[in-house]
């Protein structure tokens, strides 16, 4: 008997061929067979008519790496279709431990908690062994981030790293390619990765190329300085011979509309030339999302971050980094985007902030905008996120039209289940970036539905090389999603960013049913997949 046979959906089965009606048989959680009918007993029957079935969806840039170790489910994952997640992007994650990098949990989680997961993340072959052992709730592939081994071997120091410190980024890296990692990441607006140059990188990328692993970036600008930040990522990957992921790819700044054209064109070229592939990730909404702190540049955070907010208390510290982010030269998101286009959705010790804008906690205060700014960030210990508005629509369109452009939610896992009506504490991206994505490509008629299926499935499955998902096939695990095309959308916006979305009808993960009718059922059957080896 088999476990599970989901009938007489239109089946798009990720290779981008015409969808075709059919039924799929799971058992063991695996895909058993496909069929126009099968005439099989099954334990549980899903009748699909009216729907589509497609692969699970799989989150090319997403930071759960940090969170499943707490217990997560990832349920704001699953209840957007999410069956696999690539984790441990922008330069940052949970590998490997460094001193301070749990800070900002303690007296969230207990102390027991935080060992265990310092032990966990004590090396990349640890936390490999330590995920094989976790009940998930979606499947997890993860990068080796770049600004981990940095801190790690040196600090927050801006210098190039000696011969010996190189030596030793590299051998942790080979630790991690070893231990099934996808490749490096880098995020190169975030101290310490930013004052990485790309003769460090190219040397770090050599690394992973021998393994044919991937290097993902978050470039240098997404602003003025967008398109020179692209040619960089692609030259680091054609000089070392690695394949690219240009991460969470967009254009911002008013003055900058259109330079999509240019991005793209530079994407395309690279891969004509067939040196390696370049790849790029998207979520489909005009603000970002990212930690205060972040707007500051580079160059004060040299001694930590800490340090840097600890400065903050000083009025000539304040005016001299004020001045900084509206230089000319400054790449800072809140330059782009003003106080009024700068939200606030986390703010631990101020609350009452979430879901306001500078412009209006400044107002609420009586206070100067900059001033509330930095306000907000010594009473918060540094520990503030907001959402940047400062990207321009058609661009966004142009780029998720591209052909090489997969999907990406870049947030984390949802600690708790929270109420859906609940007011701010997270970018909407994190329940809804692809019902959003899927919704656009039908209104706006962007390309037909077989070929954005293989974009948000198989690119990031054979880009990153995972074996057995991606895709609709006979022998690969039962990951699946069933969806409502004519009505599938998001609910929620940056206000409400918990409401459910409409249309996610099914998701199974291993063959168990982690989503049904819309709602998270419980079931944790994911687990940890490596990258497949060079010799395989």
């Amino acid at each position: 008997m088999l476990d599970l046979l989901i009938q007489n959906g239109l089946i798009a089965d990720g290779t981008g061929g015409k969808p075709f009606y059919g039924d799929i048989a799971v058992e063991s959680g695996r895909i058993v067979r496909i069929a126009p009918k099968i005439l099989l007993e099954a334990k549980t029957v899903y009748d699909a008519a009216g729907k589509v079935v497609s692969p699970g969806f799989i989150d090319n840039h997403s930071h759960g790496d940090y969170y499943c170790l707490f217990g997560t489910t990832g349920y704001n994952l699953l209840e957007q279709g999410i069956t696999t997640e690539i984790a441990g992007n922008c330069g940052g994650g949970a590998i490997p431990h460094y001193e301070g990098l749990l800070d900002s949990v303690r007296g969230i989680v207990t102390d027991e908690a935080i060992e265990m997961v310092k032990h966990a993340t004590s090396s990349f072959s640890a936390f490999s062994a330590a995920a094989q052992e976790l009940r998930m709730g979606t499947n997890m592939a993860v990068y080796a981030p770049h600004g981990n081994l940095r801190a790690l071997v040196m600090g927050y120091s801006p210098e190039k790293p000696s011969t010996e410190q190189m030596e030793r980024m590299k051998a942790l890296l080979t630790e991690a390619m070893e231990s099934g990692f996808v490749g490096l990441s880098t995020g190169l607006i975030y101290p310490p990765s930013v004052y990485a140059d790309a003769e460090e990188l190219t040397e770090l990328c050599r690394v992973v190329a021998a393994y044919r692993g991937c290097y993902a970036s978050h470039i240098r600008g997404e602003c003025d300085t967008v398109v020179q930040a692209v040619a960089e990522a692609i030259a680091i990957g054609e000089n070392s011979g690695c394949d690219v992921v240009i991460s969470h790819h967009k254009i911002g700044g008013t003055a900058n509309a259109g330079l999509s054209k240019e991005t793209l064109r530079l994407i395309a070229e690279a891969n004509e030339r067939g040196m390696i592939r370049v790849r790029a990730d998207q979520y489909p909404f005009l603000a970002g999302q990212t930690s205060l702190t972040s707007a500051l540049p580079e160059r004060f955070a040299v001694h930590g971050v800490a340090k840097m907010i600890e400065r903050l208390r000083e009025p000539a510290f304040r005016q001299e980094v004020s001045t900084a982010i509206f230089a000319e030269e400054s790449q800072s998101l809140l330059k782009f985007s003003g106080f009024s286009g700068c939200l606030i959705l986390g703010a631990p010790k101020t609350p009452n902030a979430v879901g306001k804008t500078i412009a209006q906690i400044a107002k609420e205060r009586a206070s100067d905008a900059m001033e509330t700014t930095f306000d907000l960030l010594t009473e918060n210990s540094g520990d503030v996120d907001a959402a940047y508005f400062y990207q321009n629509e058609q661009d966004m369109l142009k780029i998720l039209a591209a052909p090489f452009m997969m999907g990406g939610t870049d947030s984390g896992h949802n600690i708790m289940q929270f109420d859906r009506e609940q007011q701010g504490g997270a970018h909407p991206r994190a329940m809804s970036t692809f019902p959003k994505r899927l919704r656009l490509v039908r209104e706006q008629n962007i390309l037909p539905l077989e070929e954005e299926i293989k974009r948000i499935c198989y690119l990031p499955a054979e880009m990153c090389k995972l074996d057995n998902v991606g895709l609709l096939r006979e022998g690969y695990h039962a990951d699946i999603c069933v969806f409502d095309w004519a009505n599938i959308r998001e609910n929620n916006d940056y206000h409400f960013p918990f409401r459910k979305n409409t249309g996610i009808e099914l998701v199974v993960v291993n063959g168990e049913i982690a989503v049904l009718n819309g709602d998270y059922t419980g079931v944790k059957a994911g687990r940890l997949i490596r990258r497949r080896t060079p010799h395989a």
